[in-house]
């Protein structure tokens, strides 16, 4: 029968993306490239988010792109650039079925293997290489706001380093959940809030690091974090009270289950039937049957 950690496996390879997403992404990704570069004075193009950091899940990961423009092009309102691009993009891109501003991005959907590709204009403020460069994104009412997308990226992979993957599990498994319930809580929060327990901790048992995440987060009433890099202010959880009401319900659950998943481990195989339901109550059906014994 199959062991939990084999369970876990199993599931989050059969939600990796796979060699076909793969490709679309890249001949996507050109085109794209190609039509902003035309337009604009492009000063960089590059994947950020779930892809990038390895966490993606399938089919729920969107394709994210930071595309940052000359300095001296930046307009007053950030509501200026979001239309332009997306007026661009709906203008040569054939291949999108459907183009529109969903801030801070500009979203294109295809009839094709991906739900969307975000595209997410920006303008840099400060620094001279992935360690710390700062740009301005979109932001509510024409603002605009600081991201340090490279540095989250590389602050998510070396702390996936030092723990020889487990942050990247923890957070995927995070995303498996939040897709699964529909829990309206920022995938990056999510993400970061795991980089941050790989960084305060010696050791990561999934399980274990996720109740303890969760633990954290029901505590903290889904509070707003830290950069753990130190480049930017502070990063939410939810995009208003209303989600972060429900998010708060949801995390509840999550945390009542995975506290019955381990004391059911725990006991024996007496309990496997309880574990199992806890499981799926989590990420579904589809997680596999597992024993209770390693």
């Amino acid at each position: 029968m199959t062991e939990i950690w084999e369970a876990i496996n199993q599931y989050l390879d059969e939600r990796a993306p796979k060699d076909w997403h793969k490709a679309e992404v890249r001949k996507y990704r050109q085109r794209i490239y190609d039509i902003l570069y035309s337009e604009f004075r492009l000063m960089s193009f590059f994947q950020s988010g779930s892809f990038q950091h390895g966490t993606a899940i399938m089919p729920y990961s969107d394709v994210d792109y930071i595309s940052r423009f000359h300095f001296e092009d930046k307009p007053n309102s950030s509501n200026t650039i979001l239309n332009k691009v997306r007026d661009t993009l709906k203008r040569e891109l054939w291949e999108a079925s459907s183009v529109y501003v969903a801030r801070p991005t500009v979203t294109l959907q295809f009839t094709g293997l991906i739900s969307s590709y975000e595209i997410t204009p920006a303008y840099l403020l400060r620094g001279s290489c992935d360690d710390d460069r700062v740009v301005a994104i979109p932001a509510p009412g024409g603002e605009w706001r600081e991201s340090a997308p490279q540095a989250h990226n590389k602050f998510v992979a070396e702390m996936d380093g030092k723990h020889k993957g487990g942050v990247r599990e923890i957070a995927r498994l995070f995303k498996a959940w939040k897709y699964e319930q529909a829990v309206p809580v920022s995938s990056f929060y999510l993400e970061m809030r795991c980089a941050e327990y790989g960084k305060n901790n010696d050791t990561i048992w999934s399980l274990g690091a996720l109740r303890s995440i969760a633990a954290k987060l029901i505590d903290s009433d889904l509070a707003a974090m830290n950069d753990p890099t130190g480049l930017v202010s502070r990063i939410s959880a939810c995009s208003g009270e209303s989600n972060r009401v429900a998010s708060m319900s949801k995390l509840r659950a999550l945390k009542k289950n995975l506290e019955t998943v381990i004391t059911a481990w725990n006991a024996g195989s007496a309990h496997r039937w309880e574990m199992n339901q806890a499981l799926q109550a989590i990420w579904g059906t589809q997680f596999p049957y597992c024993d209770t014994d390693s």
